[in-house]
This record gives C-alpha cells, structure tokens and sequence, in this order.
C-alpha cells in the first residue's frame, strides 16, 4: 500500500513540479473547466485546470446511496450501497491530444451495509437456526485504505459549443475489504431460562463470528474498486 501511494505521488509530483517550472506566479493555477459524470464512483463533479498541451490536474467529488437486495454467505440482505470518495487527479495528455494518462489519489469512503430478518431457517457459521432464533443480523463491509491510489487513462471529445463528451475508466487500489457482522437473539432464545440463555446467545455469538470470516472469504480478494465514469465537460 505504502509503496502505490509513494509512487502516485511520485509520478504525479515530478511531472507536476516539472510543470510548475515553467509557471511565473501560482496565480497560473486555476480552473475553468467543470464535468459532470456518472458511474462506478456514483454522480461525481470534477473542476479542471490544463497547464499546457501535455499536463492537468483535477479535484473531484463523487458519491450516491444505492439499496437492493443479494446475498452474502447465501443469506438473503437488504443492502445500502454507500459511495463517498474525493480526488486529486494528475493528467498527462502524451500525444497532446484528448487522450490521457491519469494518477492520483482518492480520500475513500465506500461501503456496504446490509441487514436482514430470515423468513427461514439460515445457516449461521456451521450452525443452522430457525427464523424465530434469530432476530435481525447486521453486515458491513469497508475498506483497509481511506487513501487509495488510483491509476487510470481517460479521453474526452473535440468541443462543440463549449461542451465536451469525457469518459474515465481505471482502479483505485482500496485495500483489503473489512467485514463486521452481528445478530441479536429471537423470540425462541430470549424465551429461554437462566443460564441456558446465556449459553445460547454466546452459541449465536460464536455462530456470527465464523459467519463473519466466510462472509470475509468471499470478497477478501477485491481490493481494486474499477473505476469507469461518462459525462460532460463546459469550458468557462
């Protein structure tokens, strides 16, 4: 992780700072160029300064809320799709056209939250319980980097009138997913007698702590969150 960030930085810092060699004053740096897109990042605004023919720079802000239902570890959740992130972006136009090379960094703030009230009878860890068991169970999946690199090409049409179609796709390297998981006891559970019920809830317990490591195994290998947003593009 360290080392995509240091190299981010690096590439983007030594063309950046290439560039501001040429520049007289920092009044140079300013942006006149605004983008509205969608897509894999949510609904995102960019501002946009180019220094020349070859160099850019870009600030954005994307996010949107998304709920619908799928499973983890076969169990059937109500999920909320959260997208947040904020970036500073690097471009390099290499052929001096409106195809681009693009690093830089995002503050990152996706995740996943899903909640769900079984109807039947679910498998929790290697326990299998019957809905009025269980209460309601809780998942959240975030992710290790709040800073994650991102390296990326990108293209935007000839103008006309002002306007321009423009289109992003690359990776941002999120890091390792975090998963954390909970239930509450049902009716059946909470009807038992001391100490019998204190057994039983540690069991549940137990039973979604395993739960949250298989729920773990299956998303442990995304750790690049692809990146592809459309939209257009006003010169001021």
């Amino acid at each position: 992780m360290r080392r995509l960030i240091a190299l981010s930085l690096g590439v983007s810092s030594i063309l950046l700072a290439a560039e501001s060699n040429k520049a007289s004053s920092i009044k140079e740096l300013y942006f006149d160029q605004a983008s509205l897109k969608v897509g894999t990042l949510g609904v995102g605004v960019d501002i946009e300064h180019k220094f020349d023919s070859k160099n850019g720079v870009r600030l954005n802000i994307n996010g949107i809320k998304i709920s619908r239902d799928d499973e983890l570890d076969d169990i059937e959740y109500d999920l909320d799709f959260d997208l947040f992130t904020a970036g500073i972006l690097y471009d390099y136009y290499p052929y001096e056209t409106n195809f681009r090379f693009t690093t830089g960094l995002y503050y990152n703030k996706n995740e996943i939250e899903g909640s769900a009230m079984p109807s039947n009878a679910v498998k929790l860890g290697n326990i299998i319980y019957d809905p009025d068991e269980i209460g309601k169970l809780t998942a959240k999946i975030d992710y290790d980097n709040k800073i994650a690199p991102y390296f990326g090409i990108g293209w935007s049409s000839k103008a006309k009138n002002g306007w321009q179609f423009t289109a992003d796709i690359g990776a941002m390297y999120t890091g390792k997913p975090r998963v954390t998981a909970e239930v509450t006891p049902g009716s059946t559970i909470n009807a038992l007698p001391e100490p019998i019920k204190t057994e039983a809830v540690k069991a549940l317990n137990e039973s979604i702590a395993k739960e949250t490591e298989y729920i773990y195994e299956d998303v442990k290998d995304y750790k690049w969150w692809p990146v592809l947003m459309v939209g257009v593009k006003k010169k001021f």
